[in-house]
């Protein structure tokens, strides 16, 4: 991986989360997020960093994948890029496409993002 194109993965890693890129080299999993989600997949052009925000909830609830869910909600709400009303309308809409049982389990999830990040800005 090239210093170039890690450092357009960290700056958008950085965009998209609202909090610094992990160090490089410090977890081999995160190599591989900043340098081939971040730098080559949310840099690309079609799409605008919310439309791939909602594609990318959309997948992580769908999936039931707790970590992912908490992270790209999280970086929705740090950001401002989606707000807690849009991501409520979110599970209503999810909810008839991919079940009620994985609607709820979106729900707990915004619930738990929406706490987190007030409280997150609560602490300053």
């Amino acid at each position: 991986m090239t210093d170039e194109r890690w450092d357009r993965g960290a700056e958008m890693f950085e965009t998209v989360t609202g909090f610094p890129s992990p160090p490089k080299g410090a977890d081999y999993i995160a190599d591989v997020v900043v340098d081939q989600i971040f730098s080559e997949i949310w840099t690309r052009p079609g799409l605008t960093i919310k439309e791939r925000r909602w594609i990318a909830i959309t997948c992580a609830c769908f999936s039931g994948a707790p970590v992912a869910m908490d992270a790209h909600l999280c970086g929705a709400l740090r950001t401002g890029d989606i707000t807690i009303d849009e991501l409520r309308e979110f599970v209503v809409q999810f909810a008839v496409y991919a079940g009620h049982p994985n609607g709820t389990a979106a729900r707990a999830a915004v619930d738990a993002a929406w706490a987190k990040v007030q409280a997150e800005q609560a602490a300053g």
